[in-house]
């Protein structure tokens, strides 16, 4: 999903996330669970299921196959590194360095951000201090945007909003869903980092962009924040 018109995993992490988040998601949306055998499977062609066929996530309309690249548990850490004081996502699920990857939905494009499954209803927290303010649009559905001293995050598919204007790390701006483009798919918060400055160093992802209309793949801090030690 684009904003507004938004390696292979490791086998025992992998394996680990995929129970986990079969454990606290169970009941909630079946394709989930087809989601998380497709990418235990950890193959090339490793591609999601979308059961609203419009290219989120994947897809029967999807002719370039969905590779999963790398793939990380979501363990919420209070104390976050970097940019991000807290994770993005107060519950535990999964998420994979899925930026760049090819998107369908109101017409070819790549991937913005990351997408964090997690269980319907979970709350999206503020990673740093700044000002939430809602953003829906066709695509993202119910979206927000915190702006920061350092940049900005966009969180779209929201299920519903919850605090907006002045927030600090780990207020709650909103609960994921899967509105938008993502309609009739698993829950997920498609999440994007636009810093002010351009990395020095910026992280390539498995797809091969560091950066797409301003937003940073986010996966080094989505992993620092969110993966827990």
């Amino acid at each position: 999903m684009t904003r507004r018109t938004t390696g292979r995993p490791r086998s025992a992490a992998l394996a680990a996330a995929t129970a986990l988040f079969a454990l606290v998601a169970c009941g909630q949306v079946g394709q989930t669970h087809q989601l998380a055998a497709a990418l235990r499977q950890g193959t090339k062609d490793a591609q999601p299921s979308d059961p609203s066929h419009n290219g989120e996530n994947g897809g029967p309309v999807s002719s370039i196959p969905y590779t999963v690249v790398s793939e990380t548990t979501v363990k919420h850490a209070p104390n976050g590194k970097g940019p991000f004081r807290v994770c993005p996502v107060h519950g535990d699920g999964f998420f994979s360095d899925d930026f760049g990857a090819p998107r369908y939905s109101g017409g070819f494009h790549h991937h913005q951000g990351n997408d964090i499954f997690v269980p319907e209803g979970t709350p999206i927290l503020a990673p740093f201090d700044g000002v939430a303010v809602a953003d829906p649009n066709n695509l993202g559905g119910n979206a927000v945007q915190v702006f920061g001293a350092a940049g900005f995050v966009y969180n779209a598919h929201l299920k519903a909003y919850g605090t907006l204007g002045a927030v600090k790390p780990g207020t709650v701006i909103g609960y994921v869903g899967n509105t938008g483009d993502a309609t009739g798919g698993p829950p997920h918060d498609h999440f994007e980092w636009h810093p002010h400055i351009f990395p020095a160093k910026p992280w390539v992802s498995g797809y091969g962009f560091a950066a797409i209309s301003g937003a940073v793949d986010p996966y080094p801090l989505l992993v620092a924040s969110c993966a827990g030690s």
